[in-house]
């Protein structure tokens, strides 16, 4: 599916370097894949999703502990970065419904909404992996001791015409989707329950003043 990829080389990090991340009081990265001296600009979780060049790219990001494969975090961090477009177009449904953060805490309603959807995916055959890079992190913690950890990004691309055709697609059968509706009916009955509950409760601070 992704086509040929070449496995990022190993940067190996010698030991003085490795003693001078020991005595850090922050976050040090101690091994970066393919040699490179800093992280690229596009392995960022502050843009996990942006357009550009006629291409919308979407971000999948992993941590795991010291000893993980990195084969195995790559796949992961694959599966999230091609999983991230659908997140995005249900989030947008959300908004449309005006689903607020309060009921939508951790993305709670919009998990929901794509597991009573699993059975349809608009067609997006040109979503592929086109970046990976990983970093070992160490880390210190609350004790005063260090941690290692590794962390992995993948990024995937779709042209931005495609991601536009299929976002329409999907946006449609949300709102023709029956168990969504009884989700956003559910959502919005929650809604209206914390605002009443709020109205009752400013009412009584003032019945009591």
């Amino acid at each position: 599916m992704f086509g040929k990829f070449s496995w990022p080389r190993l940067c190996i990090v010698s030991v003085p370097v490795l003693a001078a991340a020991c005595a850090s009081t922050g976050p040090k990265v101690i091994e970066r894949a393919d040699s490179l001296s800093s992280a690229p600009e596009w392995a960022s979780v502050t843009r996990s999703a942006h357009e550009k060049d006629g291409k919308h790219f979407f971000l999948g990001y992993i941590t795991l502990n010291e000893g993980a494969s990195k084969s195995a975090a790559m796949n992961m961090a694959d599966e999230k970065a091609l999983s991230e477009p659908m997140r995005a177009i249900v989030k947008e449904f959300l908004d449309q419904n005006q689903v607020g953060e309060s009921v939508n805490q951790g993305d709670a309603v919009g998990q929901r909404v794509i597991s009573a959807t699993r059975g349809y995916r608009p067609p997006m055959p040109g979503l592929h992996i086109a970046n990976r890079y990983w970093e070992t992190v160490m880390v210190p913690t609350a004790e005063g001791k260090q941690r290692i950890e590794l962390r992995v990004y993948s990024l995937a691309a779709i042209p931005s015409n495609e991601y536009a055709d299929a976002k329409k697609a999907a946006l449609q059968n949300l709102w023709g989707n029956n168990e969504v509706k009884k989700i956003l009916d559910d959502v919005g009955a929650r809604q209206r329950d914390a605002v009443l509950g709020g109205s009752k409760s400013d009412a009584s601070n003032t019945s009591n003043k």
